[in-house]
């Protein structure tokens, strides 16, 4: 290799820098805000000011550490600083303390362990292929704490909205949580609701999260069903089912189960994806570093590829005795610009076979 010692690169290395500490800065804001969460920071911060020295004791950091990092959470808006005193912005207020009913800690830890797991071991995962993550221990510890609480910042509030102002939902009885995960939906749906009784069918491994979340919203007339929704019984007399993201809620195999399970004039409520392919890269590549145990996330029908409200998926919904009434895009502030598809489908003739 020869070199032109006076000779400064043909390219500016103004991008090139620009990107690397444009990336490492975002990766670096990330990890402050994962480590002040799990440190506390933010709960201690919570109604009151703090000056670093104090902070400093109470977390059990060394103040030559905790002032940049202070500096790094004022210059991302989490924490505010008059002086001395650093207390939270509303934006900490309401999303990092734990106490916090829109808290989002869980999703943060989420993205920690993919960053850990996956984004800082990118090459290996390039060449040796994905992480594979235990099914059970990646929905009870990292997948389903974080839907929930993503849930509660907004598109929970906009569904429960939307199936609450269908006459029928003033006089149901009954409803089924199908695939009901954390079972936040059945729980809203309940309070606003006092003369509902609702049930959240999931999976064994997954349900004593839900059981969780009954406990500490004390809704008592909410209880789960342990299960597997594609071969046992789950039951019958329902006015509403309601599914949301669960990939086998885009399967026109169950609609037969789902009109047979309702009463007549039931609602079938569906809250899915549409994206059958992301047009988002960095979302794309992460869904290819990460596998769920030896069968992964499985293709086809029972995925978050499978594209829903399909002409196939349309003519079972006829033939199993349903009418679409109605149909709406619901903002998800889990992703900017993200949005899932709501349907709203009422049981209104007898179960017909699927054409074959």
């Amino acid at each position: 290799m020869t070199i032109d010692f006076l000779r400064e690169p043909d390219v500016s290395p103004d991008q090139f820098f620009s990107l690397v500490d444009e990336g490492m800065h975002g990766m670096i804001r990330f990890a402050v805000v994962h480590a002040a969460g799990v440190l506390g920071l933010f709960d201690q911060l919570d109604g009151r000011g703090c000056t670093v020295l104090d902070l400093a004791a109470l977390l059990g950091i060394d103040e030559r550490s905790l002032s940049p990092l202070l500096s790094i959470l004022c210059e991302i808006g989490l924490v505010s600083g008059e002086g001395e005193v650093y207390t939270n912005t509303p934006l900490a207020s309401v999303f990092m303390v734990s106490d916090s009913p829109y808290c989002q800690k869980g999703h943060i830890h989420k993205n920690a362990v993919f960053l850990e797991k996956i984004w800082a071991t990118l090459p290996e995962r390039l060449v040796h292929g994905p992480l594979v993550f235990d099914r059970e221990v990646f929905f009870r510890d990292l997948s389903l704490p974080a839907m929930a609480e993503n849930a509660l910042t907004g598109r929970l509030q906009r569904t429960v909205r939307e199936v609450i102002a269908m006459p029928e939902f003033a006089t149901a009885k009954r409803m089924l949580d199908l695939g009901g995960g954390h079972g936040l939906y059945a729980i809203a749906f309940a309070a606003v609701n006092p003369g509902l009784t609702a049930y959240v069918f999931d999976l064994p491994h997954v349900t004593p999260l839900a059981r969780t979340m009954i406990r500490n919203y004390h809704a008592s007339r909410v209880s789960p069903i342990s299960g597997n929704f594609f071969t046992d019984d789950i039951g019958t007399g329902y006015d509403i089912i309601f599914s949301s993201s669960n990939p086998g809620g885009k399967s026109p195999a169950l609609l037969t189960r789902i009109a047979g399970a309702l009463n007549s004039g039931g609602l079938f409520v569906n809250v899915q994806s549409d994206d059958a392919k992301s047009d988002d890269p960095y979302h794309e590549l992460e869904w290819q570093l990460w596998s769920l145990g030896s069968t992964g996330k499985g293709t086809g029908r029972y995925t978050r590829e499978q594209p829903f409200m399909t002409r196939e998926y349309r003519d079972a919904l006829r033939a199993a005795g349903f009418e679409v009434v109605r149909e709406r895009q619901i903002r998800d502030d889990y992703h900017r610009e993200s949005t899932v598809h709501l349907v709203i489908a009422k049981k209104v003739g007898e179960e017909k076979a699927v054409p074959g």
